[in-house]
């Protein structure tokens, strides 16, 4: 069982819990995440952990899809993989929002199953094709790569031509130039494309195309809901692709507190706020119609009566909640859930600040104390 953390994206003000990494680095920790939204980016503070980092994994979780091409994205993650000596880094992709991408980054929501599809082949194809040779292996400089005789005689290039990706460019006023690649030397190893993904087609998608997968909202006892969908992408992966190789990464919220409903009651607006989104993952615990009773609550101005409508036993299940000893122990749960990595983060995720929740750094160690004694 790998163990991570990841960088708060919701604060207005952005910061790095670098005393949080560093411990958690020292602890064991397999990996720390960066996240974005529309405040801070993941790229720029992941490129600051490779700076004060020296062994984990450094990935994003996840960089928005449409906020940048393909290329761009694997251009930054290589440079970040250098600067952190090679091999560390986890290419995480997810599609984000109609609203951020419509009304952030400018782009047509379209087919986000499609779209994804191939832009994981062009972040592939620029890992595959990096450094810059010619068809008989020898190097070709890189100031030389921005004349187009020079690209002709490149072995190998990206290209992608499809109903959103056009590279080299072939739409209206093309100029007919010739495919790049990166001059940068390809890393130790090409890093593992892991994709966020909610609804079963982008689940599949993710199986048979990636190399790991983000749930959304995932909690112990939901796995079997998901097998179909991870089943029917594996199989159409053919026999190149092993269950075993493939890593799921599930988000774990947990708050030390002594009272074990205080701690509760802090979770409950994060599941009335993404109530419209989670209807498929209350289902599979056994919660059919909660989703649904919250949001028409919510839409009658009943806020107050939708977070007492959230029931205990569901938050319980979802969030780790309560002492050290208490968190060590339903730790269990997760371990045995089907995911192969945990990513923890501190107290809820909405509201945040208007807690006054003072992160207790010492829950780092009884998390990787419980990992390890695996």
């Amino acid at each position: 069982m790998k163990i991570a953390t990841e960088v708060p994206w919701q604060d207005r003000r952005f910061t790095i819990p670098v005393e949080r990494i560093k411990r958690c680095e020292r602890f064991g920790f397999d990996a720390v995440f960066t996240a974005e939204g529309v405040g801070n980016d993941a790229l720029t503070p992941l490129g600051y952990l490779a700076a004060v980092t020296e062994r984990m994994s450094l990935g994003t979780h996840v960089a928005t899809l449409t906020a940048r091409p393909p290329t761009v994205l694997a251009q930054a993650l290589m440079t970040i993989d250098a600067m952190a000596g090679g091999g560390r880094v986890i290419a995480g992709v997810g599609s984000g929002f109609p609203s951020s991408s419509e009304g952030w980054h400018g782009r047509g929501w379209g087919k986000p199953v499609r779209r994804m599809r191939d832009y994981v082949d062009v972040l592939r194809q620029v890992f595959r094709t990096a450094g810059s040779y010619d068809a008989g292996g020898d190097p070709i400089e890189t100031t030389e790569l921005f004349a187009e005789q020079t690209r002709a005689r490149l072995g190998a290039t990206v290209q992608c031509e499809s109903f959103e990706i056009s590279i080299p460019y072939a739409g209206k006023d093309a100029l007919g130039v010739h495919p790049w690649v990166s001059a940068l030397e390809r890393g130790p190893a090409d890093p593992p494309i892991v994709l966020a993904a909610v609804g079963p087609q982008m689940i599949s998608l993710t199986a048979e195309r990636a190399d790991g997968w983000f749930p959304w909202g995932f909690a112990p006892g939901m796995m079997p809901a998901y097998e179909p969908f991870l089943a029917a992408g594996f199989s159409r992966a053919g026999a190149s692709k092993r269950r075993e190789d493939f890593d799921i990464w599930v988000l774990v919220d947990l708050v030390v507190c002594d009272d074990v409903r205080t701690g509760i009651d802090l979770f409950r607006p994060y599941v009335v706020h993404w109530a419209p989104q989670m209807r498929f993952q209350t289902q599979a615990l056994g919660f059919a119609g909660l989703c649904d009773r919250l949001s028409e609550l919510v839409a009658a101005g009943r806020y107050e009566e939708a977070l007492a409508s959230v029931p205990d036993e569901y938050v319980d299940q979802s969030f780790l909640i309560g002492s050290h000893a208490r968190i060590a122990e339903r730790l269990k749960l997760w371990f045995e859930s089907g995911a192969t990595g945990l990513i923890f983060r501190y107290g809820p995720q909405v509201q945040v600040g208007a807690h006054n929740l003072i992160e207790d750094l010492d829950v780092w160690e009884t998390v990787s104390r419980a990992a390890r004694a695996l």
